[in-house]
């Protein structure tokens, strides 16, 4: 006599339970393979190195635009003492007339002291070329690790019979 259908089936269940406890085993040791910084570095260190670069490109531009935007800021004290040194009379100003010249003064003031539009334009354009290249190197890096994925998936697969 065969076995019961009962049997078999849960035969068939304590197998694909013990290859599921298998495959996330595998999986929970892959991730901490990868998620290893020293061996990511290892395995492809001009990835890392290119995230790094464009972590640091990044964090210099930021660094560069908070600079350059707190020196165009000008405090309310300091455009007073400016009305004040050309002779005018802002105090006379009521509310939103007051609050208009003051943004077209520093608008004025911004101009002046932002320099020429070439040397503003070149430094856009040296930022906006160091952008175009961390994020090719970004992905770059992520489609290397999509890459190791895949085959690691498909070489697993071939290993195992149905």
């Amino acid at each position: 006599m065969g076995e019961s259908t009962s049997a078999r089936t849960e035969r068939e269940l304590a197998d694909l339970r013990r290859e599921i406890d298998q495959d996330l085993r595998a999986l929970q040791w892959r991730a901490k393979q990868d998620l290893d910084p020293r061996r990511l570095a290892a395995r492809q260190p001009v990835a890392v190195g290119g995230a790094l670069a464009s972590l640091a490109v990044a964090g210099a531009v930021a660094i560069a635009s908070r600079v350059r935007g707190a020196r165009r800021s000008r405090g309310e004290r300091e455009l007073d003492q400016i009305v004040s040194r050309l002779g005018g009379r802002l105090d006379q100003l009521k509310g939103k007339t007051r609050k208009r010249f003051r943004e077209a003064l520093r608008k004025e003031i911004g101009e002046v002291e932002s320099g020429p539009r070439a040397k503003q334009a070149a430094w856009e354009a040296v930022t906006a070329a160091l952008t175009a290249a961390a994020t090719l190197v970004a992905q770059r890096f992520a489609g290397r690790l999509a890459a190791d994925e895949d085959v690691a998936t498909s070489s697993r697969r071939e290993r195992r019979p149905r």
